[in-house]
């Protein structure tokens, strides 16, 4: 006799066979005992969870010589066809082969007929989300209003893509991925049943990588007996399929997690020996790292993707790694993955990652982590600075006032001291972003005059690609700003690129535009966050006078000093002079002396007689 794959000898023949689908086992148990058959369902659901036997069940225990019934006898005619395929009453028909309008209207002919043996006529159609417009539009008004007696049982993956009119005349039954555990205990079941020699580890590992399907474990668990020889152990497993396995993965975070680069080195070697591939050895990790991330964060991960008891060890295995350091690793290796799909070295790719993962110190940089004084605080601060400085103003003013004029005139050009306004400004500098720093920075670098020689140019993207071709493929859309006698300016086209030319590639293109222009000339890629270009000098400390310096070292480093001009003084007037007196000093004139008739005039008095008379 023929050998038979594990995946059909042991599909389910009853709905008690069914794994992880009790809740629609158990549904479709009391439709049947109760006789409300709908005339149309619709199964949904991820591959290899149970559909088609489902639907299969659903028939034999329709049309059972016995039935309707749950436990259908598997013996008599009508069972024995379904199983086998030969029913005259039950019709599987792969709607991606058959996705026609003709199949459908020849349907449409056939559910007309009364079923010959059995109790119902049953359609089942797989994967019906495959049918085109037109059939599903000619499959509506049937399945709308069927014959008496027929049924139509629709299996899908993508029921996204079937009609709302074709799926609100169904009734809907969504089929789940299946646990791990769930696909293991049954493995362990049909292995005992089959006489199969194989640890419980195999077969977790197999129940793993089915994804959730129970028809993938099975097919998994047939490849790997093939290979097997006497047992079925983790190992013949993890080499039948190509997989680092959990115990390698587990024992390279934690060398992640205790800085050792020169043994993640060397266990990276061993696997590549033993014929793992480096896109497996990076999934994984990541995969892991994943479940780390979850765990630590009090998540449960799904069961469908873990044994019962893994859990536990999960935790334990998170708290070696902060949450920051765990989703820099998973960026880290994502982005490492993504360049192996075009690296020529894709193994120094690999390698540098693992180093600087081990070479990591934090998820932040110390500068980043360091929080900002809280608003309080700095009032405070800004206050007792303020009160110190007025104090010290007024003692200068005091001393200042009774010396000689030389003296007041350097009090009086002394320049101002604003204290408050100088702590903003210098709390302002200090948190200023590095897009300012870098603005500044590139003004520097774009006093010197550039000269744009597109030739040079030119010869600079040839010579670059004969010297590294992904190098080059960074210069795709760039612009090219010119060059001065120190630097060559250029603007990528997207800020990966521009990321790759600085961490990567920076090397090559100095020494390419070295070579070309036969002097040491720097490459700047310009217009990002962080200008590459040199920083400004140091502006020189200026002499202040001693009540100046005074002032500033109570005011702190964050103070500024400004200058303000004193006004001009006011010219001093002479005070004018009398008239009697300028006329005296023009020339030698007498006092002029009233008479007594004008004194007497002046103070209305009238005059006194004359004793003379």
């Amino acid at each position: 006799m023929a050998y038979v794959a594990l995946y059909r000898r042991w599909r389910p023949e009853r709905f008690a066979d069914l794994v992880g689908q009790e809740h629609i086992s158990r549904t479709l148990s009391r439709a049947v005992t109760s006789g409300q058959i709908s005339h149309a369902y619709l199964f949904t659901g991820p591959r290899g969870t149970g559909k088609t036997s489902t639907a299969k069940i659903l028939a034999r225990a329709l049309n059972c010589a016995e039935g309707p019934t749950l436990t259908p006898c598997g013996i008599c005619d009508s069972c024995r066809s379904i199983s086998d395929g030969s029913s005259m009453d039950v019709f599987e028909i792969d709607a991606a082969s058959n996705r026609g309008i003709d199949e459908i209207r020849d349907l449409r002919e056939s559910v007309k007929f009364a079923p010959t043996e059995g109790h119902y006529k049953i359609y089942i159609i797989d994967e019906v989300h495959m049918l085109t417009t037109e059939a599903f539009n000619a499959l509506l008004k049937t399945l709308e209003e069927p014959p008496e007696r027929v049924i139509f049982i629709l299996a899908t993956t993508e029921p996204h893509k079937v009609p709302a009119t074709i799926q609100s005349r169904c009734q809907r039954y969504d089929f789940h991925r299946i646990t791990v555990t769930e696909i293991r205990d049954r493995l362990i079941y049909v292995c005992k049943e089959s006489d199969i020699a194989a640890e419980e580890d195999a077969l977790g590992i197999i129940a793993e990588q089915a994804d959730g399907g129970m028809r993938d474990a099975l097919s998994i668990l047939d490849q790997c007996m093939a290979l097997a020889e006497g047992t079925l152990t983790a190992e013949r497993v993890q080499e039948t399929l190509g997989l680092v396995g959990r115990a390698w993965i587990r024992h390279m975070a934690g060398e992640i997690a205790a800085r050792d680069a020169a043994a993640l080195i060397a266990q990276l070697s061993e696997l590549l020996q033993s014929g793992r591939e480096l896109k497996q050895v990076l999934a994984e990790l990541a995969q892991y790292f994943r479940r780390l991330m979850i765990a630590g964060v009090g998540g449960a991960v799904s069961a469908a993707e873990l044994c019962a008891g893994d859990a536990e060890e999960l935790r334990m295995d998170a708290a070696q790694f902060t949450q920051e350091e765990i989703m820099s690793i998973l960026r880290r290796l994502n982005e490492t993955m993504q360049e192996l799909r075009t690296s020529p070295q894709p193994r120094i790719a690999v390698e540098t990652l693992l180093i600087g993962l081990c070479h990591t110190e934090g998820a932040a940089p110390s500068g980043e982590s360091t929080a900002p004084p809280t608003g309080g605080a700095d009032a405070a601060r800004i206050a007792r600075l303020e009160a110190q400085v007025e104090e010290l103003a007024a003692r200068l003013a005091t001393g200042a006032t009774p010396v000689s004029a030389s003296a007041s005139a350097t009090a009086n050009a002394v320049p101002s001291l604003r204290p408050h306004a100088a702590k903003a400004d210098g709390a302002a500098a200090k948190t200023a972003p590095k897009k300012a720093i870098s603005s500044a920075a590139k003004e520097v670098a774009d006093g010197a005059p550039r000269q744009l020689d597109m030739k040079v140019w030119q010869s600079f993207q040839t010579r670059l690609k004969e010297r590294n071709r992904l190098a080059a493929s960074l210069l795709s859309g760039a612009a090219y700003e010119g060059m001065t006698e120190t630097h060559f300016f250029i603007r990528p086209s997207s800020d990966m690129a521009r990321d790759y030319i600085k961490k990567r590639h920076r090397a090559v293109f100095d020494e390419v535009m070295t070579e070309l222009a036969g002097r040491p000339l720097s490459v700047v890629c310009t217009g990002g966050e962080e200008e590459d270009v040199p920083p400004p000098p140091p502006p020189k400390e200026p002499d202040y006078p001693a009540p100046v310096a005074a002032l500033l070292e109570v005011a702190g480093e964050e103070a500024r000093v400004e200058e303000v001009t004193a006004p001009p003084r006011a010219a001093q007037k002479k005070p004018a002079t009398p008239p009697q007196e300028s006329a005296a000093e023009e020339g030698d004139y007498e006092p002029y002396e009233p008479t007594p008739d004008e004194e007497a005039e002046m103070f209305d008095d009238e005059l006194p007689p004359d004793t003379q008379a």
